[in-house]
């Protein structure tokens, strides 16, 4: 525990910069304000109906705000010689454009069985939004690991393991004991409306007739695949968007990457939001220190189930 607590204080004494701060500090403040607001993620969504639409807002919606964090350090530190580099935007490019399609894929099975219901014609209609519930999860992960694996297998093999998954430089004990003092933070939030309306998320499309015992398996089966979700954010964000870009900024990569893994926490509750980027950052700096992301792993599973559990209790 002590060593992570020197790891973030450390990179803020070393990254420490007011007129940087403020940008993203004042950034952060419009994209939440528009979103919570008035809707501005979810407004958008609904009127793309179409995959590609959606791929396309996507891009631009984690993109855009990704660059403008780096032109603000750039700005603030008077060194734009990264930005100038073909290769960051080359990266930034194809690790945005993978990201877009991560999350439009988890629209992906719902797009379908509202369009070719034919395609869950194996699966009973009770059955089939919960089928599509699954497979929202599992496909992104699936098929959106592959291209980072790609260049990783290309480009960075040599250097390092597949961005973060190594467990030879790290300590997971601390992470069990952050994941026990969080338990008393995510029961006291669970009594809250917004936590009560999102939580627990196999509320959403379960089948509504079971068989006596099936209850269990189905929850343990939807648990399983909702987990694929985190395995990929940390391997995406924490793996690729720091490690990867780690010869080219170094610990420059970390607040940019936190912006943007705030912004795909839009659809959740506002505290838990906002917490995203204290957490974005700490997983952050450890994965840059570490080069893993085995603990990152470890605490977004694990308060994930933590918030399952605190939901199904409050039903």
């Amino acid at each position: 525990m002590k060593t992570i607590v020197t790891y973030v204080r450390e990179f803020l004494l070393e990254q420490w910069n007011p007129a940087f701060f403020l940008m993203v500090g004042t950034l952060l403040g419009v994209l939440f304000f528009l979103n919570y607001q008035y809707g501005l993620e979810r407004h958008f969504i609904n009127t793309l109906s179409y995959p590609a639409g959606q791929i396309a807002f996507y891009f631009l919606f984690y993109f855009v705000p990704y660059i403008l964090t780096h032109t603000a350090q750039a700005l603030a530190v008077r060194d734009f010689s990264v930005l100038r580099k073909r290769e960051f935007w080359t990266l930034s490019i194809f690790g945005f454009l993978v990201l877009a399609v991560y999350i439009a894929l988890h629209n992906g099975p719902w797009y379908l069985l509202r369009t070719d219901p034919s395609l869950f014609e194996g699966v009973s209609r009770n059955f089939q939004p919960f089928a599509a519930r699954c497979a929202s999860n599992i496909l992104p992960l699936t098929l959106m690991s592959i291209p980072l694996f790609v260049y990783w297998q290309k480009v960075d093999r040599g250097a390092m393991p597949l961005y973060g998954f190594s467990a030879k430089t790290i300590d997971l004990r601390p992470y069990l004991v952050i994941l026990l003092l969080l338990i008393p933070l995510v029961l006291g939030v669970s009594f809250t409306p917004d936590f009560q309306h999102a939580y627990p998320r196999f509320k959403f499309g379960f089948p509504e007739y079971l068989g006596p015992g099936e209850r269990p398996v189905y929850i343990g089966v939807f648990e399983l695949c909702y987990g694929a979700d985190f395995v990929f954010v940390e391997f995406f964000f924490r793996g690729f968007l720091v490690l990867a870009f780690a010869r080219l900024l170094g610990p420059r990569a970390i607040i940019p990457m936190v912006v943007a893994y705030s912004l795909i926490h839009f659809e959740k509750p506002l505290l838990e939001a906002l917490s995203s980027i204290v957490g974005g950052l700490v997983l952050g700096v450890i994965s840059s220190r570490t080069r893993s992301i085995y603990g990152g792993i470890i605490l977004h599973l694990g308060i994930a189930c933590m918030m399952e559990i605190a939901g199904a209790l409050q039903m």
